[in-house]
């Protein structure tokens, strides 16, 4: 059983206020190097991440035992959260919170920071660490969720009226659409029912096709530019998805390419969506 156990957010760069404490006495140090792994390649701030952390290979104790695991970006901002692996197993899997990042694009570390054992090891202290796993993020915020539809924003690197993108959407049974550019980037949304469509909306199911291009004379601070982009995905559910990537050499004239698809299948009044990168 997996089971997490406390969620506390820190912002600095301190390293002394670990929840191992210190070893008294002429206890004998033992650091333990565990693994931990994530299918996550892009997570924004606040986004939760999939995990699994493991004890050492042949590392087991009979009571449960509490570890520490932080998301840490390279300015000091960190959050650690608390996570049982219980007596007899070796490994927790469980979702633990992304520090996100200060600029569009940047990464942080995923790893496993400290160890609190419930039963003691009679003249032993244990530290631990973990390999560390580079996740993609940026500033960019996430839209709120709402259960009657798919939110869909794409954004690039300062995004301004002279700076712009083009998105284009090929969509089911209806005609491809320019999507009108906001201040920080391009939104659309699929509802899960009706009838309405628009360059804002649409409502059919079946497969959708996002591509990005130049937007036309006046519309670039510079070109050719490698553009760095990002599209999240908002699901009715609250799940989120991320894609990123960069258009190399974009002008004002060039064309569009397919960055994302997304897929909305209707089952009575069951409605899923999908979505994959291209």
């Amino acid at each position: 059983m997996m089971v997490s156990l406390v969620l506390l957010t820190v912002i600095g760069c301190s390293t002394d206020d670990k929840f191992s404490g210190s070893p008294v006495g002429n206890m004998q140090i033992e650091t333990l190097v565990g693994t931990i792994s994530t299918p996550a390649v892009n997570a924004l701030t606040g986004q939760e991440i999939d995990f699994t952390a493991s004890l050492p290979v042949g590392v087991t104790f009979n009571d449960t035992t509490t570890i520490e695991v932080t998301t840490l970006r390279s300015d000091g901002g960190r959050i650690r959260e608390y996570f049982d692996i219980m007596p007899g197993e070796t490994s927790v899997t469980d979702k633990i919170e992304a520090v996100g990042g200060l600029v569009f694009n940047t990464t942080f570390e995923l790893s496993i920071t400290a160890i609190n054992l419930q039963t003691v090891v009679p003249g032993k202290h244990f530290l631990m660490t973990s390999n560390k796993v580079l996740v993609n993020t940026g500033s960019t915020s996430i839209p709120e969720v709402a259960d009657d539809r798919l939110k869909i924003f794409v954004t690039w690197l300062n995004p301004r009226s002279n700076n712009k993108l083009r998105m284009s959407i090929d969509r089911p049974t209806l005609a491809d659409v320019v999507v009108n550019a906001f201040n920080s980037g391009r939104e659309h949304v699929i509802r899960n029912s009706g009838t309405t469509n628009s360059s804002a909306l649409s409502t059919a199911p079946g497969e959708y096709i996002f591509s990005i291009g130049g937007d036309g004379a006046g519309t670039l601070l510079s070109q050719p530019v490698d553009m760095p982009y990002r599209a999240i995905l908002v699901f009715p559910d609250g799940k989120v998805e991320v894609y990123q990537g960069t258009y190399n050499g974009l002008t004002e004239s060039s064309p569009l390419v397919p960055i994302f698809k997304v897929t909305k299948t209707e089952n009575g009044s069951e409605v899923e969506y999908t979505s994959s990168q291209l």
